[in-house]
């Protein structure tokens, strides 16, 4: 249940460790949905985001890192996956925790473009998916009683903003504790999974009091 937060070490004997993080988002009818999409994207959401160059690229701290966002008809779902080495896992994952936390309240006017670019470029991409477009359909259906142009979509990305894009993710920090589990060995994902339930204690929740 979002809200309580809550961890689980699952250990294993596996040469990688793997380790999700999960933090309420926001349902498809948000005012902050796009901006929240925005977000995620700016921060894992391909090689040019915050988390795969200052952890993999940078620091060499993991295989694989990336973040999503699945809107729901009256919740939402942030996650966060990343696989490393079960040694690597404790400073990975206070790294990433500072990187989300510096994403909150830095980030800049191109990456916001570049992230609404990306949206832009998927959402036409996608019209020339069958399968994709009934989804979408589905969605705006049920969320908005009618499907939505492609004119509305854009526009409602255009319409997003470095400040909106902050605001939705103060949000997310503060909305609920996160969820954490880590599959895999040794003792550092105990460490690991402790700095990542700390994120939503951090100086970018306080900042909104």
């Amino acid at each position: 249940m979002f809200g309580k937060g809550g961890s689980r070490v699952v250990h294993r004997d596996l040469e990688q460790a793997h380790l999700t993080l999960a933090l309420e988002g926001v349902p498809q009818g948000d005012l902050s949905l796009f901006s929240m999409q925005v977000f995620t994207n700016t921060l894992g959401g391909g090689m040019s985001s915050r988390l795969f160059q200052e952890v993999r690229e940078k620091r060499g701290l993991c295989y694989s890192i990336y973040t999503f966002h699945a809107p729901y008809s009256d919740t939402g779902f942030f996650g966060l996956y990343t696989g490393t080495d079960p040694g690597d896992a404790p400073e990975m994952m206070e790294v990433i925790v500072d990187v989300i936390n510096d994403a909150v309240e830095t980030l800049t006017e191109a990456e916001v473009a570049r992230a609404k670019a990306q949206m832009k470029a998927g959402l036409l991409m996608a019209l020339e998916s069958c399968s994709s477009r009934a989804e979408q359909l589905a969605r705006h259906i049920l969320a908005y009683g009618r499907p939505l142009t492609v004119e509305e979509l854009v526009a409602r990305i255009d319409d997003v903003s470095v400040e909106s894009t902050r605001n939705a993710a103060r949000g997310l920090l503060s909305r609920s504790r996160p969820a954490v589990v880590a599959l895999g060995s040794g003792r550092g994902l105990d460490t690991a999974v402790a700095f990542a339930e700390g994120l939503t204690k951090s100086k970018a929740k306080a900042r909104l009091h």
